[in-house]
């Protein structure tokens, strides 16, 4: 999978903390979760504590830490790994842990946890220059659903006062916009510029706005309803010269200007993104 150079988390250790400060992918429903408490002990220092989480991907290929400010340390390991390997790593990075822990915590103090999710009372995609007016419907039901009108009005009615019921419809209702949207766009620019792809899909990623595969599979972020047009294509292009290219040499950065002479200034843009995202659009 090639690393987009727009990718956030790059735009994270840039910026050295990133906005992932309440973002969650859902992809963590399908990854297991084991609470730890470590004492790691430093050969310089008095025993120092660290809680952390183990988070087993079944796509990730090798050990990687991560500071967040809102999940603290997280441990990402490849599903199946020996939990008995991680105290060595964790001794081994206890430096840069506590430093990260130490600038996760300032921005804690500077940067206070967003509010309750709750519902919106409007929603504007810019990316397909659509904007709904949305609607509450009390009614006595376990679910939730998202109806659409002609009017620009969305509806979501049923169990409306549970706000993980109302943020799980609204977020399918995203991905279907995104799936109908999105990957039509993609494939318009794949025969506008030559650049063919096998598989597209929309997801709610958390680290990149798109990603494309060696077998030349686009994965696209349902995020990117929010941006601009120009951003959302230069995204795609980018991504679809990952088809010919796969990899950031001057090669592929010649294809890119070839369809965005001015890349970079929309590269820029698009690494302070999202800090613009709504309320509403961001996870737990």
């Amino acid at each position: 999978m090639v690393k987009s150079n727009y990718d956030i988390r790059a735009a994270c250790k840039r910026s050295r903390l990133h906005a992932e400060y309440g973002s969650q992918d859902s992809e963590l429903r399908r990854q297991v979760k084991i609470q730890f408490l470590l004492q790691v002990r430093n050969k310089s220092m008095n025993s120092a504590p660290f809680n952390f989480t183990v988070r087993e991907s079944s796509r990730a290929r090798y050990v990687r830490l991560l500071v967040t400010p809102q999940r603290g340390l997280e441990v990402i390991v490849p599903r199946g790994y020996s939990h008995s390997r991680i105290p060595p790593i964790i001794e081994k990075k206890h430096q840069w842990i506590r430093s990260s822990l130490d600038r996760v915590e300032a921005y804690r103090t500077r940067f206070p946890p967003s509010p309750a999710w709750k519902i919106p009372e409007r929603i504007a995609f810019p990316a397909i220059q659509r904007t709904w007016q949305v609607e509450i419907y009390p009614e006595e039901t376990r679910q939730v659903t998202v109806r659409e009108n002609s009017k620009g009005l969305l509806q979501l009615r049923g169990n409306v006062g549970q706000a993980i019921a109302c943020r799980a419809a609204l977020h399918r209702w995203w991905l279907r916009q995104g799936r109908h949207h999105l990957i039509p766009l993609l494939r318009e620019i794949s025969r506008e510029t030559g650049w063919s792809f096998d598989h597209a899909t929309v997801r709610r990623q958390r680290t990149r706005w798109g990603s494309c595969s060696r077998r030349k599979s686009v994965s696209l972020n349902v995020k990117l309803l929010l941006l601009t047009p120009e951003l959302v294509r230069y995204v795609m292009i980018h991504e679809l010269c990952h088809t010919q290219e796969m990899n950031h040499a001057r090669r592929f950065w010649h294809l890119v200007q070839t369809e965005c002479p001015d890349f970079r200034a929309l590269n820029k843009i698009l690494r302070q993104a999202w800090n613009t995202l709504p309320e509403w659009a961001c996870d737990e």
